[in-house]
């Protein structure tokens, strides 16, 4: 009798995608890939690099959309996994109270310092807004949400009526009812929505995901303020800035703010078992879940599963015992310091945003001297573009272009990387950006070359 064989699968599907393999999947994300120059196999991964088919290095300042903290194949992750497959320890018994979930219940509130408050296991950064927005409904009685404009708060259907992009709510509605959006940073804004109490809960991103953006100085604070006086629950989205990526366990503290509910995810997943949390204080959660009839009021089949809570137990053992908060504030300035000149910041940066290694470099679109034949204006999505697949194609950098059209470049690499590749990724772009300047080589090849393979109705969708 055979076994499972994961090279054969590997060996016959592993190759360069056909049509008839995107087809299984979605075949549009295909023509994305081959828009912006990712249509390639990667077949290794090893903390921060990642190899491809031909065995070239390329240095992953993506990092799986901020969730690989740890890097890729860590040992420690391996070996946890290892363990508990090896321990065939049974698990969603659904009626138990789960020991590595005590356990890592535990840990996660001892490292970000709020040991008083519960946790709720889910499975996604996307869940634990679905379930902070049900927590709160019920804690409250009231019915509404309010959220910035540029918000970004995960794509399923709760989380979704947060989010501040209007191209990504087209074609879901209606959302879920009762959601406001107020301009980012309006306090008197703010005030209004929330002064009719009919707000269970207020969402914020210390930094915004998309683009980068900063709250101003003590903002945050007056925010929460605002939300004790009319009764209104803050809740952190800290899916992307959360434990260490900012340079912090927890970025919402470096604004001086103890929000009531907490979201997790990404980086506790060690990009590896997904897994997510929230933390929240005690009294709302023992609102919700306040009787035996109501203990089970929301719940989900996998959470809690024990490859879920090894691979988190695990990820806070690396963060701390690397020391990782504390290098990524370090490299994060070493990379905005990189690119910075004696009268500020160098040509074709307009500003550098974000804390420890959550980085957004705006672009100047301007100060590019290229024009495309047929293509009409320098767009900043264009712009952008031409910056991440420069920095692929030339020096084995993977960066992203933030939204729809943003001139954002977005850098979120592992917080394992060393200060090497800290200098890499600030003098790979520099280098890109001076020959975007000049207006010709290899830059712009490449960018023609990547607008030759996409339909004209592609093109006007995605780049201007």
């Amino acid at each position: 009798m055979g076994g499972f064989d994961l090279q054969s699968i590997i060996d016959a599907y592993g190759g360069k995608p056909t049509a008839q393999d995107v087809a299984h999947l979605n075949p549009r994300f295909h023509d994305l890939l081959r828009l912006t120059g990712l249509d390639r196999r990667f077949v290794e991964g090893h903390g921060p690099w990642l190899i491809d088919d031909s065995g070239r290095r390329h240095l992953d300042a993506i990092g799986g959309y901020a969730c690989l903290a740890v890097g890729r194949n860590h040992p420690v992750i391996r070996q946890a996994l290892e363990q508990v497959l090896a321990a065939g320890l049974p698990g969603l018994i659904q009626f138990e109270v789960p020991p590595l979930a005590v356990a890592l219940a535990d840990r996660l509130k001892r490292f970000v310092d709020r040991t008083e408050d519960r946790v709720f296991f889910v499975n996604s950064g996307t869940e634990s807004v679905e379930a902070a927005m049900k927590i709160c409904r019920a804690a409250t009685g009231r019915p509404g949400f309010a959220h910035w404009s540029n918000a970004f708060h995960g794509l399923t259907m709760g989380a979704l009526s947060l989010n501040g992009s209007e191209w990504l709510r087209r074609g879901f509605r209606p959302l879920v009812p009762g959601c406001r959006e107020v301009p980012f940073g309006d306090l008197k804004a703010l005030r209004t929505t929330l002064e009719d109490r009919s707000i269970a809960a207020f969402f914020y991103e210390p930094i915004q995901g998309k683009g980068v953006v900063e709250h101003e100085s003590g903002l945050l604070q007056e925010v929460a303020e605002i939300c004790r006086q009319t009764g209104t629950l803050l809740v952190a989205d800290e899916v992307q800035t959360g434990l260490g990526r900012t340079g912090a366990t927890l970025a919402s503290r470096q604004e001086g703010v103890e929000p009531d509910l907490v979201c997790l995810s990404k980086v506790l997943s060690a990009g590896t078992v997904p897994v997510g949390a929230v933390i929240g204080r005690t009294e709302i959660f023992d609102r919700v879940f306040d009787s035996v009839e109501r203990s089970v009021v929301h719940s989900s089949t996998f959470r809690e599963n024990p490859l879920a809570m090894v691979t988190g137990l695990a990820t806070l053992q690396v963060l701390e015992d690397e020391d990782l908060v504390r290098r990524s504030a370090e490299l994060g300035r070493r990379i905005t310091a990189g690119l910075k000149t004696d009268s500020g910041w160098a040509t074709g940066i307009r500003e550098v945003r974000g804390r420890g290694l959550m980085i957004g470099v705006e672009l100047d679109p301007a100060a590019m001297a290229f024009d495309l034949p047929g293509f009409g204006a320098r767009t900043p999505t264009l712009v952008a573009q031409a910056v991440a697949l420069r920095m692929l194609e030339t020096h084995a950098i993977l960066v992203q272009s933030t939204a729809k059209s943003s001139s954002v470049i977005k850098i979120v690499p592992p917080l394992v990387i060393g200060e090497s590749e800290a200098d890499l990724i600030a003098d790979a772009l520099l280098e890109t950006l001076a020959e975007l300047g000049r207006g010709r080589g290899a830059a712009i090849r490449g960018l023609i070359d990547m607008l030759s393979r996409a339909p004209d109705v592609v093109l006007r969708e995605t780049f201007r």
